[in-house]
């Protein structure tokens, strides 16, 4: 008898094991919430005097660094095996993937920069790695779309913003490369990853025709070419705003994206299938060329402006698409196509937190606004992490 429950307990393990290594976002989706409140908490900490400090740096490199990357390795972790029909992650994969984001997060927590930005840059590394080793593996049987050139694009600035930071954070580092490294890692890596996944969620979520392989045709090589353009041209729109261009260089970027989230991804339609996490994808979607644009016309309200970037676009993008994954895989979708409460709950909480944080810089109360944009955010995320949890303890 009790070998007999061995076996089953074994089975059930092995049962378990293999479920997360072929969905990896249910791994990583609840993870990426509880590193963002640690990137978001300590402002509210602030506010109500349970701590006397504070970090810019440190908020910022949680939340792009950690918060955000936990999204977009669950995405990526599943569906690139999924798009090329290769092998699943390895529980090696996602056990250091997991490590290298909670030890970002640890160390820009505890201001240990250079440790944080090493563990970053180690992050994308294993991401290469992965992605590659699907890509060309002989267990493959499709290619990824031409978009997703943007996605090594996004990995090698994200890698360098990381070296920059070091360079930076060494006795007598340079401003510039200080700044240059922030720009890098907040903004070129997912402008870059949310336009190259962009153009194969998009339609998937809108119910149009997914993209085809990259290769496929002479026109696919084209599409290739023009988004590898389009990659390089927000990386040297960095580089241009970090030497002066504080109109141009963010002007340039909001072109570039909102011309390729439209055009490539088809965002200028609306979703042709119901669904209430479509719809906030959609205006997440427009949020971020919309910010980047607001910052390149008044440079002095660059930080606030960015925040519709950071807040309106990147977080309610990771919280919209990650609802469509949960649903999706989980044969949900009937219950994606309504108006969940906890659903329309996050986008109104991130909506509300993006609004106090912009509105901050032009009132006396500053760090009350921050405080209010805080708890905003973390009851918003809160509430989506228990609507999602029970789903992704599913078989």
């Amino acid at each position: 008898m009790q070998a007999s429950f061995s076996a089953m307990a074994s089975e059930e393990q092995h049962g378990a094991s293999r479920l997360v290594r072929a969905e990896p976002f249910r791994v990583f989706f609840p993870l990426g919430v509880v590193l963002g409140w640690m990137g978001i908490g300590h402002w509210l900490l602030y506010i109500l005097g349970l701590t006397t400090t504070y970090s810019c740096v440190g908020h910022g490199t949680v939340q792009m660094q950690a918060f955000m990357m936990a999204f977009a390795v669950g995405f990526l972790m599943t569906a690139i095996p999924r798009r090329t029909q290769a092998s699943v992650a390895s529980g090696f994969e996602i056990s250091m993937a997991t490590l290298l984001l909670v030890c970002t997060t640890a160390a820009a927590t505890a201001d240990q920069l250079l440790v944080a930005q090493l563990s970053y840059g180690a992050l994308f590394v294993l991401l290469l790695a992965f992605a590659i080793r699907r890509f060309r593996g002989r267990s493959s049987g499709r290619r990824p779309p031409a978009a997703f050139v943007l996605i090594p694009i996004a990995a090698l600035q994200g890698v360098a913003g990381a070296m920059l930071n070091v360079i930076a954070s060494r006795p007598g580092g340079s401003d510039w490369a200080a700044g240059l490294g922030r720009l890098l890692v907040e903004q070129g890596v997912f402008l870059c990853l949310i336009v190259g996944i962009g153009s194969l969620v998009l339609p998937l979520m809108g119910g149009a025709t997914p993209p085809p392989d990259l290769g496929s045709s002479r026109r696919e090589s084209w599409k290739a070419g023009a988004y590898g353009i389009a990659g390089a041209t927000i990386c040297a729109s960095l580089v241009a705003e970090q030497l002066g261009w504080h109109r141009g260089g963010p002007l340039l970027r909001a072109f570039v994206v909102l011309t390729a989230l439209a055009l490539g991804a088809g965002a200028w339609r609306p979703p042709g299938k119901p669904g209430l996490h479509r719809q906030i994808v959609w205006l997440a979607t427009w949020l971020i060329p919309l910010g980047l644009t607001v910052s390149g016309l008044w440079p002095d309200y660059r930080v606030p402006a960015l925040h519709i970037v950071f807040i309106g676009g990147f977080s309610l993008l990771a919280f919209g698409v990650a609802t469509h994954v949960t649903l999706a895989h989980l044969n949900l979708e009937a219950l994606g196509q309504g108006r969940p409460p906890a659903v329309a709950f996050v986008a109104t909480m991130l909506l509300a937190a993006m609004a106090a944080r912009v509105s901050a810089d032009g009132t006396d109360a500053y760090f009350t606004h921050l405080g209010w944009a805080a708890a905003l955010w973390l009851v918003g995320s809160a509430v989506w992490l228990l609507f999602v949890i029970p789903k992704l303890l599913r078989r």
